[in-house]
C-alpha cells in the first residue's frame, strides 16, 4: 500500500492536470469543481457522488453496504437466506442486459461510422 505522501502526490498531480485543461478551455469551471469536488483529500478516500450523475441514491452501488448487507441473514444478499437464489438470479439479469446493451451500442456505432466512411 502506498504511503500517504505518494498518494497525496498523485492527487496533486492530478489537480494540476485538471487545471491545466480548464485553462485549455477543455473543462469548464463547474465539472472542475465537481471533478475536484470528487478527489480524496489528504489520502483519504473520498465518499462524493455528484448528484447530477446520480438522480436515484436509492439505486447507487454501494459496494460497502452490499458487504454489510451479506453479513444480515434477512437479507437476500447473504447465502444462507431462503431467496439468495432470486436475489442472484436477479443480478446477473441487469449485468447481463447491461452487457447487451453495451454490445449492441458498439455494433450499432461501428456500423453507422464504417456506413458514413463510404460517402
Amino acid at each position: 500500500m502506498p504511503d500517504a505522501a505518494q498518494i497525496n502526490r498523485s492527487i496533486s498531480t492530478i489537480r494540476t492536470e485538471l487545471e491545466f485543461l480548464q485553462a485549455s478551455n477543455v473543462l469548464s469551471p463547474p465539472q472542475l469543481q465537481s471533478i475536484l469536488a470528487q478527489l480524496p483529500q489528504n489520502g483519504q478516500p473520498s465518499n462524493y457522488i455528484d448528484p447530477r450523475y446520480n438522480p436515484n441514491p436509492s439505486q447507487q452501488f454501494n459496494p460497502g453496504a452490499m458487504a454489510q448487507q451479506a453479513q444480515d441473514p434477512s437479507h437476500p444478499a447473504n447465502p444462507s437466506n431462503p431467496k439468495h437464489h432470486e436475489w442472484i438470479k436477479n443480478m446477473a439479469t441487469k449485468f447481463g442486459n447491461a452487457a447487451l446493451f453495451g454490445a449492441g451500442a458498439t455494433f450499432g456505432g461501428d456500423m453507422v461510422n464504417d456506413a458514413l466512411k463510404q460517402f
